[in-house]
């Protein structure tokens, strides 16, 4: 009898920047919208719930990053409950905003204001 068939092994994805700071998760409630993110998506807290940051939202809050999501999401509509970084070190290339006018960089003070510090990969 075969235990173990087939073993996918580990992928490094560079999301995670280094060990200095000690990584948490908390899950959190993400807005429904339909819309799928990537895992290192920046997110916003915007009335109790959280969604994608959004730099020409300063009345919503939503230009105010605060989490970086830890999966993958595809979202129908409804809420939904899921993992957030609310702290470590992250290389800024790795982390995903809504926006092309927008970087990790611009977010990097309110970040470090949560505990979430940036570095590079290069």
């Amino acid at each position: 009898m075969e235990m173990i068939s087939n073993m996918n092994g580990t992928h490094y994805d560079e999301l995670i920047g280094g060990t200095a700071v000690p990584v948490l998760t908390k899950n959190v409630t993400l807005k429904g919208v339909t819309a799928s993110y990537k895992r290192g998506t920046l997110l916003a807290l915007v009335g109790g719930k959280y969604e994608i940051v959004d730099n020409t939202a300063s009345e919503s809050g939503a230009d105010k990053a605060s989490v970086i999501l830890a999966n993958d999401i595809v979202l129908s509509g409804a809420d939904v409950v899921t993992t957030v970084y609310i702290s470590g070190q992250f290389n800024r290339e790795k982390l995903i905003v809504a926006q092309t006018s927008d970087n990790a960089t611009a977010h990097e003070e309110e970040l470090r204001a949560v505990n979430i510090y940036l570095t590079s990969v290069k």
